[in-house]
């Protein structure tokens, strides 16, 4: 009788199945950056949308205070590690008293699981809306 010798087998074995292992592991890492940047997004417009339903008015001369609320968005992302453009972020009824008030933001995510494959980035969006509330002008 004659032995036979299993150790090629394990090594083809592996080529095979190692490329479909790291495509899942990396799959799992873009999924919890992507999760990341939406939670980030979500956190940076409810700040924008808080400042812009106590601050709707610039205290000058009661012009709405669009550049306040998207600085005050770009910040909120910054500190959490995300640059945000100013055209990133959009404000929506920031004048009006008793009406709601929309932030919305979005960023594009390059994710490795495309990247390897030609894609391009993906884009991930928040938004927020609250109510202006009455009576605060500042």
């Amino acid at each position: 009788m004659t032995k036979h010798r299993d150790t090629g087998q394990a090594i083809a074995e592996l080529a095979i199945l190692l490329p479909v292992l790291m495509l899942i592991v990396l799959g799992c890492l873009d999924l919890g950056r992507a999760y990341s940047v939406w939670v980030v997004l979500c956190n940076a417009t409810r700040e924008g949308a808080r400042y812009a339903s106590i601050y709707p008015y610039t205290a000058e001369d009661g012009s709405p205070s669009l550049p306040r609320i998207i600085a005050r968005t770009q910040a909120d992302a910054q500190a959490e590690g995300i640059t945000l453009r100013a055209e990133d972020i959009q404000v929506a009824n920031s004048v009006a008293v008793d009406q709601p008030v929309t932030v919305s933001a979005s960023y594009d995510l390059q994710l490795m699981t495309l990247y390897l494959f030609g894609g391009g980035p993906v884009r991930i969006r928040a938004r927020t809306e609250m109510m202006i509330i009455t009576g605060v002008r500042s």
